[in-house]
């Protein structure tokens, strides 16, 4: 089943390591969100089970979080950053839109 998770807003410059089920999705040493676009980066994700557990982190703010999201059916994570470094999980069923 397809997971796709976008990062999207308050992105500068950061390192982002982002893992599903504890395997490495994604790992960029420099992200940062087109302005335009509010869209930084995504990747998809061919999940077996559900739910699944995705954690992102970002070294040089010193934030991790984890979250479990059930994948019963392609599904759609959108992360933004906070302007006071917390991360804003949103969680779709359709596809998120960007310009």
């Amino acid at each position: 089943m397809l997971l796709h998770i976008a990062l999207q807003e308050g992105f500068h410059h950061d390192d982002v390591r982002l893992s599903v089920d504890a395997w490495e999705a994604l790992a960029n040493g420099d992200l940062t969100t087109r302005r335009q676009t509010g869209y930084a980066g995504s990747v998809n994700v061919d999940v077996t089970r559900s739910p699944v557990v995705v954690e992102v982190a970002l070294s040089k703010r010193k934030v991790t979080q984890s979250k479990s999201i059930p994948v019963d059916r392609p599904t759609y994570v959108g992360l933004s950053l906070t302007a006071e470094g917390g991360l804003v999980w949103k969680i779709s069923h359709e596809p998120f839109g960007y310009l």
